[in-house]
């Protein structure tokens, strides 16, 4: 995989409410900072709902715009986002759900962990504890916070990645 070729990413979790719209709209902001027009969205493998609050405050903490995170809809992964050069997941089920119905994305889908970690989708290790990007959900406004952190490393990461290979 030549990195420098991607000009479409696609991050899914499984609501694109969280997870892969946390990672679309801070992943994309910081491209921009870099110059880039690479294009960034996100997708999920079921229909959920808007962004909430806390994370909304969180993302206009780091600067990315209002109008953005307000204009982000829940989207089911569909042929569009298989058009993508690249498709990061937030866990391995979603990569084999998604391989599962879509086996031409052989070849165009990973873990987020496994790219920031060097990988390709062809040589990909990691095992499911090791893949995994935990999901807010049911956990207190603290423990988000935390995981909201980890979500911003990981986009860093993945613009890191993006501009070194």
């Amino acid at each position: 995989m030549d990195v420098k070729q991607i000009r479409t990413i696609v991050f899914v979790c499984q609501w694109n409410e969280g997870r892969s719209a946390h990672l679309e709209l801070s992943t994309r902001h910081k491209l921009r900072e870099t110059g880039s027009d690479m294009e960034i969205i996100s997708a999920g493998l079921s229909q959920g709902g808007g962004v909430n609050q806390l994370r909304k405050d969180f993302l206009l903490q780091r600067d990315v715009p209002l109008d953005e995170i307000e204009e982000h809809r829940s989207t089911l992964f569909n042929e569009e986002h298989a058009k993508a050069d690249l498709i990061l997941v937030a866990e391995l089920h979603m990569k084999d759900e998604l391989l599962t119905k879509w086996p031409e994305l052989e070849g165009k889908v990973m873990t987020v962990r496994g790219f920031i970690h060097g990988f390709t989708p062809e040589d990909e290790p990691l095992n499911a504890y090791e893949a995994q990007i935990v999901d807010s959900a049911g956990h207190t406004d603290g423990e988000k916070l935390e995981l909201y952190r980890e979500l911003e490393s990981f986009a860093d990461r993945v613009v890191e990645r993006l501009a070194s290979d």
